[in-house]
């Protein structure tokens, strides 16, 4: 096994160990499922399934064998000892700002909309940036696709950017309507997907 495939495989492992112990936790803090309330949104939840079985068929692929980026269509100009480095250091902040997030969230963690109104999250990495997870998914196929160039990788990174920002509309929408003021208030002060500087 090539270290790139090494580092591709310890990330996911991470990522979906710590997303499963996540759902887990939330199910028994809260006594109901943590899939949330998807009704209403079939193209949302459609578009997020298909971003994360194209993630994980690109990684698993290249995990189980490198080669496969001629299959996929290996995209040669991301071919380069920097990229790779880069895409590394997106995997490793993509783990750390999951892990972040879900710990901040604790049993509000909900991968849809929550069935239940929740309380406003604004603590830990939420009193920073207002949807870290979307930001760890994008993050974590911009790795993938820097340490395993593909037309298969740039691909899963485009419809995972497309269906999380989409999501993450929907989700804004829910907290807007549940919180109003207050979460009104809670966007003046932190950024979207990066820290509110001004």
């Amino acid at each position: 096994m090539q270290w790139t495939q090494a580092i591709i495989a310890g990330a996911l492992t991470i990522y979906l160990g710590s997303f499963f112990a996540t759902a887990a936790a939330a199910r028994r803090a809260e006594g109901e499922s943590p899939l949330g309330d998807t009704d209403g949104h079939p193209v949302g939840v459609m578009l997020t399934l298909l971003a994360s079985a194209m993630l994980l068929l690109t990684a698993g692929a290249y995990i189980l064998d490198a080669q496969t980026l001629a299959i996929f269509g290996h995209i040669a100009v991301l071919s380069h000892p920097i990229i790779r480095l880069v895409g590394v250091l997106a995997l490793i902040l993509a783990t750390v700002l999951l892990i972040w997030a879900q710990v901040s969230i604790g049993g509000s963690f909900r991968v849809a909309l929550p069935r239940t109104k929740q309380p406003l999250v604004t603590d830990g990495v939420y009193g920073i940036i207002r949807n870290p997870m979307a930001l760890s998914v994008d993050l974590l196929a911009l790795g993938v696709l820097f340490i395993a160039p593909s037309c298969l990788a740039l691909a899963s990174l485009v419809l995972n950017v497309v269906s999380y920002e989409w999501k993450v509309r929907t989700e804004q929408d829910y907290l807007r309507e549940a919180h109003g003021a207050q979460y009104e208030a809670y966007c003046a002060r932190t950024g979207k997907y990066l820290p509110r500087l001004f």
